[in-house]
């Protein structure tokens, strides 16, 4: 029955054929048999022999069809076992433990051994690596070459492919990309304006010298537009030669302008990556004005392709200006901002200082003075034990607490024609309430950090990290206001405090002009025992002080570090007094205290003498401010974790720069 049903379906399309031919051969068959037709019995034995040959072509077809595809299937069978062992495909199989059970001569060719008895990790370390994740494409390198491996994990089923032309085409093309830059001299009119012109002429020419020197060894094309300004252009090979280096050209400059006993520094501005020209040198100037807003002495990179920027050199303390332009330029603005406004409110940064505080208020008087509604952002759960004081001292002088307001009712009062004013930052996620930001149409920024990667958009920016804190940037302009600026003993009184705490009691980045804004503040009624008073602090900041530097630790025999048990909770001011202390230690560079400041968070506190750019550490443990001033804070469950990650980047630091013991 079973094969009467494969004959069936193998002739279906001739049963019609068939069957009548089976009735007509019958009809006309039995007819001439029984008539004795002679016709009949023609038209029969031509119907006969017309099936016969019919059949017969239909075998020889179907015999001719066997042989062809019996032909075929060799052929394909040939071609596949060519192109298991001789096509440029390798390919393996391994099982559960990673042992290889099978693989072709390619593979065998590509690894240029015997695989019997193999294991992925005897491969190759790196393969066995990438085996583990869950990629399905992926590249390795195998002694000269590159292969692209199309991973098939399930089935344990590995092809290479051989991508080494692709990859070199890639770097070449990558290396070959144009990068542009801006190379300016820090402070040239400060230093030049100094010399006659002989001296002048030699040191211009030396330092110049130099530059072009280090261009022309990594055939760099450089371009004077301005005495003190260079254009470079270059390969990104080349960038990234200088990458390695740690762009040693600015400490080359650094060192002979010190032969001359004289602070001049370079700073560069790089970008690459972008798909015009025009954006390169938008993007090469932006970078150099970050550079220098970050203090000078440095370069600044960015890449297109890579999210963050990255900064090199930064070994410096940023040379105070004497140059009063921008501080008259920046008052009469805020003059004419304040003036154009409905209103001002003023904020400083979360958890704000003494300084953040002091400057709002000097802001605040501006505001007033030119007869404007103005207030100050506040936020009293956000307060350290050292600036309590100061706001306690606020909120009982009835003339002064009235201009201090609750966020809430800050961003009820934003207009469109509000201006805000942000004091002692500039990062956007670090003000008091962010929320007022994105609904302000003008903003004012005065700070004296060096400036970070995000920056809040503003139409006035008066940021100077020369200066000894954003105070003395605010008292810098009140000679410039067309209005008496007036103001009570107790708001001069924390102005001048602001800056006894960012100077350290006038101990740490201190110029003429620190004391010179100290002075004016002193005329306006700023009284010493008021301010010693007021910084006071209770007598278990000591305690907690102690407990820190009882578990301070020495590092690479210069870095002193102290971190806190995970129950201790302590003020940002605890930790950052404790680190200023530990900084005097002997033979220390830079000290780093770290505690718990919250119950998610845990703070770190840097300083150093100058030797060591701690700001350069912070950010990259996501913080930032000065070259030896500087702190962070971290999510992390324990302190211990936190000194790990922090020697990780001491170490990291080190090496790069070439000092690792």
């Amino acid at each position: 029955m079973k094969k009467l049903r494969n004959w069936l379906e193998e002739y279906q399309q001739y049963l019609g054929y068939i069957v009548i031919s089976a009735i007509f051969l019958v009809v006309t068959g039995g007819y001439a048999y029984i008539q004795s037709d002679v016709i009949s019995l023609i038209i029969f034995l031509y119907f006969v022999g017309d099936i016969i040959y019919r059949v017969n072509s239909y075998f020889r077809h179907q015999a001719k069809m066997l042989k062809k595809i019996e032909s075929i299937t060799y052929r394909v069978k040939h071609a596949g076992e060519t192109a298991f062992n001789q096509l440029p495909l390798g390919i393996l199989l391994y099982d559960e433990t990673g042992e290889i059970i099978w693989f072709n001569g390619c593979l065998k060719r590509i690894f240029n051994q015997d695989l019997h008895h193999k294991t992925l990790k005897d491969l190759s370390e790196q393969l066995y690596n990438r085996s583990l994740n869950d990629e399905g494409l992926f590249k390795i390198n195998v002694d000269t070459k590159t292969y692209q491996v199309l991973h098939k994990k399930d089935e344990r089923l590995m092809y290479f492919t051989d991508d080494t032309e692709y990859t070199d085409l890639s770097q070449k093309y990558l290396n070959e990309q144009p990068v542009v830059g801006v190379l300016v001299i820090d402070n040239y009119d400060e230093v030049f304006n100094n010399l006659n012109e002989q001296a002048k002429s030699e040191f211009y020419g030396k330092i110049v010298s130099i530059i072009m020197q280090w261009a022309d060894q990594h055939q760099i094309y450089i371009r004077t537009t301005a005495n003190d300004r260079f254009i470079l252009m270059m390969p990104h090979e080349v960038l990234q030669q200088l990458r390695e280096t740690k762009f040693t050209i600015i400490d080359k400059v650094r060192e002979a302008a010190k032969e001359r006993d004289t602070m001049l520094t370079i700073s560069i501005g790089l970008a690459t990556g972008y798909d015009s020209f025009s954006e390169l040198g938008q993007r090469a100037n932006y970078m150099l004005d970050l550079a220098l807003s970050r203090g000078g002495d440095q370069v600044a990179v960015k890449i297109a392709s890579e999210d963050k920027f990255l900064f090199y050199g930064g070994k410096t303390n940023p040379v105070e200006k004497r140059n009063r332009v921008r501080a008259r330029v920046n008052a009469q603005a805020y003059e004419r901002l304040v003036r154009d406004s409905e209103r001002v409110i003023i904020m400083g940064h979360r958890y704000p200082d003494v300084d953040a505080i002091g400057a709002s208020i000097g802001l605040l008087r501006m505001g007033l003075a030119s007869n404007k509604e103005a207030y100050i952002v506040l936020k009293q759960e956000e307060l350290d034990k050292t600036a309590k004081n100061f706001v306690d001292a606020i909120l009982k002088d009835d003339k002064l607490k009235q201009y201090f307001i609750s966020s809430e009712m800050a961003i009820e009062l934003m207009t469109k024609n509000t201006l805000l004013v942000v004091a002692d930052t500039q990062d956007p996620k670090m003000v008091i309430e962010p929320a007022l930001l994105p609904r302000a149409k003008k903003v004012a920024v005065f700070d004296h950090h060096r400036r970070g990667v995000n920056v809040i958009d503003s139409v006035l920016s008066f940021a100077e990290p020369y200066a000894s804190s954003t105070v003395e940037l605010v008292v810098d302009m009140f000679d410039y206001y067309s209005q008496k600026i007036k103001m009570t003993p107790l708001e001069a009184s924390i102005m001048l405090a602001g800056i006894i705490v960012d100077t350290r009691r006038f101990s740490y980045h201190t110029g003429r002009r620190t004391y010179e804004t100290a002075a004016i503040l002193k005329q306006k009624g700023a009284e010493e025992k008021l301010v010693q008073q007021l910084l006071r602090t209770p007598l278990e900041n000591y305690y907690s002080r102690a407990h820190l530097i009882e578990r301070a630790e020495i590092f690479k025999d210069e870095f002193i570090i102290a971190s806190a048990d995970d129950d201790f909770v302590l003020e940002k001011v605890q930790i950052a007094q404790t680190a200023d202390e530990l900084l005097n230690v002997q033979n220390i560079k830079a000290s780093f205290v770290i505690s718990r400041i919250d119950e998610q968070h845990i703070g770190i506190s840097a300083r150093s003498l100058g030797d060591v750019n701690v700001q350069l550490l912070m950010e990259q443990l996501g913080g930032g401010g000065h070259l030896n001033n500087a702190a962070t804070q971290m999510r992390s469950h324990s302190t211990q974790d936190v000194v790990l990650q922090l020697k990780e980047v001491i170490v990291k630091e080190l090496e790069e720069s070439g000092e690792s013991q």
